[in-house]
């Protein structure tokens, strides 16, 4: 190496993120982005590598679209080229986002074919969906004709850093050349490994996408010398997150302990949520406990009722009575013949926990997971859901639908929490009918139609159709 190189990894900026339907949030997860690309120009790096879900949808607006071209186009007059892969987020089936920025000049979008940067060989593996994996051909890239150092960058989750998907040293061992660094994205959390003799990295998310999300978001500096690979860390500031516990003890005083220790913490323009322990007995209203909080200047309220989760993490049962209507809808509901699609429409548009502002972009993400791992060279069975869900409650290994496919975990969630029914037996499958038999039955089903009345309609249930 004549010189040492400057490599600035990032990734799961999300872009276009309205967390909690907020637009101050959206903002937030721009200006932590808007912090790499700064950082990046201040540090005069040679790269900018994004590792996938540059957007947090499918289908950004035009005002993210925009504000993304403004931060690359500032790279651009910078003179620092900006490397990027595709995310599980904002995947598309055909072109994508990533392909307009590359024909404006703005990216350079990483694949099977090196980008050279002196003479470091830059590849790029797109987002792979769980059930292509195992089918994903390396024969495809191109090995370097010369370089000193190759990067691969993936967005995935890899073991051994956590549950995986994929595994380090199987891709390592399978493209065709040696894999001196891995940038990772698709795992929010900082991250940094050995896997023999490469270096292997996750840089974390730019901003929190979630509560859990506790440690400080950051990027990676990754300085490749004579001296070999060095990999940094440096934070971003972000937004703070606040928990506040309460525990219930006086029924009485509920509101007043909550305020007392809402006024112990600086709550100004953060995202803050209550978390209630104690007495499960005492009725709270969480939309008073935000109200209380917005008064404060808060940025976003939110009430966790720890209350509802019993001893073993799990959440408590709610019983439901034989005269509850969504009884009788769910009832009605079994008997449907629907696609696992239909299902999942299904579940988003009755989710009461789900606010109706966010139905539809639910019902894209889940509908566009399920069509990632959905295996289109096989025919689509439409199985009885009560069918289904006894197939799957007895284990039954030899039924393709259900036994080990990704759809049969959409099924399975769909029963615990849509379907929340007792157990259904499979009734026995009707003997075939001799053909004096099935003639009879079609005079009498000849009978049935003339006797229907003209106006009368069947029911048409068919919620697969949203495919």
């Amino acid at each position: 190496m004549d010189r040492e190189i400057k490599i600035i990894h990032t990734a799961d900026t999300h872009i276009g993120y309205r967390q909690y339907h907020s637009d101050v949030r959206r903002q937030d997860f721009l200006q932590a982005f808007s912090t790499v690309i700064d950082d990046a120009i201040k540090m005069q790096s040679d790269a900018v590598v994004h590792a996938g879900d540059l957007f947090d949808s499918r289908t950004p607006s035009l005002e993210d679209i925009l504000d993304t071209m403004k931060l690359f186009s500032r790279l651009k007059e910078a003179d620092i080229p900006l490397l990027a892969i595709v995310g599980n987020h904002e995947s598309k089936q055909s072109t994508q986002w990533l392909d307009l920025f590359e024909s404006m000049g703005l990216a350079i979008r990483l694949g099977t074919v090196p980008y050279m940067l002196e003479n470091i060989a830059f590849y790029g593996i797109d987002s792979v969906p769980r059930s292509k994996i195992p089918l994903y051909d390396f024969s495809v890239f191109e090995e370097p004709l010369a370089s000193s150092y190759n990067v691969l960058v993936m967005h995935q989750l890899m073991g051994p850093i956590t549950v995986s998907e994929w595994d380090c040293a199987s891709v390592i061992g399978s493209v065709p050349f040696h894999v001196d660094v891995m940038l990772l994205g698709d795992y929010h959390k900082y991250e940094k490994i050995t896997v023999g003799d490469t270096w292997v990295t996750y840089c974390g998310s730019t901003e929190r996408n979630s509560l859990a999300e506790e440690e400080n978001r950051s990027y990676n500096i990754i300085t490749i010398s004579e001296k070999g690979i060095d990999i940094s860390r440096r934070n971003i500031l972000t937004r703070e997150f606040l928990r506040i516990p309460v525990t219930i003890r006086d029924p009485g005083k509920v509101y007043e302990d909550i305020l007392s220790a809402v006024k112990e913490h600086d709550v100004n323009s953060k995202v803050v949520f209550v978390e209630i322990s104690g007495d499960a007995n005492v009725s709270i209203s969480h939309a008073e406990i935000e109200e209380m909080l917005l008064s404060r200047n808060v940025l976003v309220p939110g009430v966790r009722d720890l209350r509802k989760v019993n001893e073993d993490g799990l959440e408590l049962s709610v019983s439901i009575s034989f005269y509850d209507p969504d009884e009788a809808i769910k009832n009605e509901i079994k008997n449907m013949h629907l696609s696992t699609g239909g299902l999942l429409v299904d579940e988003i548009v009755r989710d009461l926990d789900l606010p109706k502002t966010k139905v539809s972009d639910e019902a894209e993400n889940r509908l566009g997971a399920l069509l990632q791992v959905m295996d289109f060279s096989k025919p689509i069975t439409l199985t009885p859901l009560h069918e289904q869900i006894s197939l799957i409650s007895a284990g039954i290994e030899n039924e393709p639908a259900l036994s080990s496919s990704p759809e049969a975990d959409v099924i399975k969630e769909t029963e615990r929490s849509v379907i929340d029914v007792p157990e259904v037996k499979v009734s026995e499958p009707e003997k075939e009918p001799d053909t004096a038999g099935s003639e009879k039955q079609d005079e009498k089903h000849d009978e049935k139609k003339q006797k229907a009345p003209a106006h009368a309609k069947p029911k048409q249930y068919n919620l697969g159709d949203y495919f």
